[in-house]
């Protein structure tokens, strides 16, 4: 394709990590109100032209839980939770997870129908195989934006022909996967997406950075034809490559949950990603610091963020990639290979709330 024209539009998109709304999320909800856990970041998450997350939970009034192996965890969220998403801002969600099931098919059928609803749309799960494998396309600014996501854990949540569940894929068969990646690829590429996303919600919780498999996985996605690796599952965020120009995002954190602070993790300081994007390439890629408390999802403060800053440079230097931090502490950029100061020149406004002393 012809170069952009640098007077061309450009489209932000922006990732959450896993968006957790049960147990004392779900009491903040019902006794705050529904913006309670987002709200404080929604300027943020509306300001960009497309917000997608992973949902880590049922949207359900069920209360029977997933009658499978038992779980240590069971996250379910009640109804208005879907409007948290949408007031919030958040466009796509992927639902390929461990928990969307938790609370059984009348849960996933729940949290089907309340995104339909609210305009949220999704992928990864379905009311039967097809449509756990189906992709899901935005066109925003006139860029087609296309998304499909997988879980390689939960195999019991395993959608079939004629029975709901999540996209479940054994990661182990290497080959396997990539040929369910090069499937759902020639599926968007069919729609004639121009920015096609493969979602994996993969690997452990609480882990530096990522297998050598995974690495292995991710470059042969990219090298197939993806243009965005979203991973998500570790709950706390890994660096980041860039690979043949495009972005892999190994682990992105929560955005928000109710878990226990790991002290030595700090799962508690997080990360939004933005990448600002033109019909063929990567412009920019931002990062805004988060920090989770009560149940609720806020601007990092500066001690905070310098946190934050100081894990994700080593992580990404080891990822071969480097981090530029702002003088405010508010945000940081990525150096592209090749483009290392395309990003600082285009003066993007910062969204996020300054960060306080």
């Amino acid at each position: 394709m012809p170069a952009q024209s640098d007077k061309a539009p450009l489209t932000r998109v922006l990732f959450g990590g896993d968006v957790m709304l049960g147990r004392g999320v779900a009491q903040a909800i019902q006794t705050e109100g529904s913006d309670y856990p987002l709200g404080n970041i929604a300027d943020c998450l509306r300001s960009a032209d497309l917000c997608i997350v992973n949902l880590e939970c049922a949207i359900t009034s069920a209360s029977r839980r997933w009658d499978g192996e038992p779980k240590a965890f069971y996250f379910g969220a009640p109804p208005q939770a879907a409007s948290a998403l949408a007031h919030a801002g958040v466009d796509l969600v992927s639902l390929a997870n461990n928990h969307v099931l938790d609370f059984g098919l009348a849960g996933l059928r729940d949290t089907l129908r309340l995104l339909d609803e609210q305009g949220i749309g999704h992928c990864g799960a379905g009311h039967a195989l097809a449509g756990a494998l189906a992709p899901v396309v935005r066109e925003v600014q006139g860029l087609r934006f296309g998304m499909v996501s997988f879980c390689d854990h939960q195999a019991d949540f395993a959608a079939a022909a004629g029975r709901p569940g999540i996209a479940w894929l054994d990661l182990d068969d290497e080959a396997g996967a990539l040929h369910a990646f090069r499937q759902a690829l020639d599926s968007l590429q069919q729609q004639a997406v121009d920015w096609p996303i493969l979602a994996l919600h993969w690997g452990p919780n609480m882990v530096w950075r990522p297998s050598q498999q995974f690495r292995r996985l991710a470059h042969a996605a990219i090298d197939m034809g993806w243009k965005v690796l979203f991973g998500h599952s570790a709950h706390v965020f890994h660096g980041i490559e860039i690979h043949r120009g495009c972005p892999i995002l190994y682990a992105a954190g929560d955005l928000v949950d109710d878990y226990w602070v790991d002290p030595d993790f700090r799962n508690d300081h997080q990360l939004l990603f933005e990448l600002t994007l033109d019909q063929t390439s990567l412009r920019q890629l931002r990062l805004l610091p988060i920090f989770i408390d009560a149940c609720q999802a806020h601007p990092a403060t500066r001690p905070q963020a310098r946190t934050i800053w100081r894990r994700m440079q080593d992580a990404c230097a080891e990822l071969g990639s480097s981090l530029q931090v702002g003088a405010q502490e508010d945000q940081a950029l990525l150096l592209l290979p090749g483009s290392a100061h395309v990003g600082v020149s285009l003066g993007l406004p910062v969204e996020m709330p300054k960060p306080g002393r």
